[in-house]
């Protein structure tokens, strides 16, 4: 019983992924890695291992429903970096979409703002049409570094998607620009 109420939405995403060809094995839970952007009012679905790609493993969370609001659901991809980064300067940007009209029209346009420490990342990604495309079709999208939960960097997007193999390129595009950021900072 309890196995049939459970929520599916990692299984669907790794059956997607092998779907285009990606490798993704489900992991067992408990990993350390489910705590990685999770907070206290979500609950980690699990972890999505891909064993080739920047992105290494994926954690979906999500916010069950109350009296009030609907469920939400976050899929975080990690990105592995050994190269150190200072704790003092977290970069942590997020897309913002611009729309015809507020809150109802249609998504005309998306920039990334907020403190990069001078990776030059918010500047790169808004210029890229590509990553603009992903951007106004999937949601909101958020990169983070971290040094103490793990070495690397975080990308969420703030609900649930099935991409495509455009989709999942330009998510590796995203990763990559990560990787080859300097650490001036």
């Amino acid at each position: 019983m309890k196995k049939t109420l459970r929520d599916k939405s990692r299984d669907e995403l790794a059956r997607n992924l092998n779907s285009l060809g990606i490798r993704a094995d489900l992991a067992e839970r408990g990993r350390a890695e489910e705590k990685i952007e999770n907070s206290w009012y979500q609950r980690s679905l699990g972890i999505i291992d891909i064993p080739e790609g920047s992105a290494r493993w994926i954690n979906i969370l999500k916010k069950d429903a109350s009296k009030n609001s609907p469920p939400l659901w976050w899929v975080v991809l990690c990105i592995p970096d050994k190269r150190p980064v200072p704790n003092h300067h977290v970069v942590d940007i997020k897309t913002v979409r611009k729309r015809s009209f507020p809150l109802f029209g249609t998504v005309v346009d998306v920039t990334w703002k907020g403190s990069d420490h001078h990776t030059g990342l918010a500047e790169v990604l808004s210029n890229n049409e590509t990553v603009k495309d992903l951007a106004k079709r999937i949601g909101t999208l958020v990169i983070r570094s971290y040094a103490k939960e793990f070495e690397g960097w975080t990308l969420q997007v703030d609900r649930r998607f099935e991409p495509t193999n455009q989709d999942w390129a330009t998510i590796q595009r995203i990763a990559d620009h990560i990787l080859s950021s300097p650490r001036m900072f």
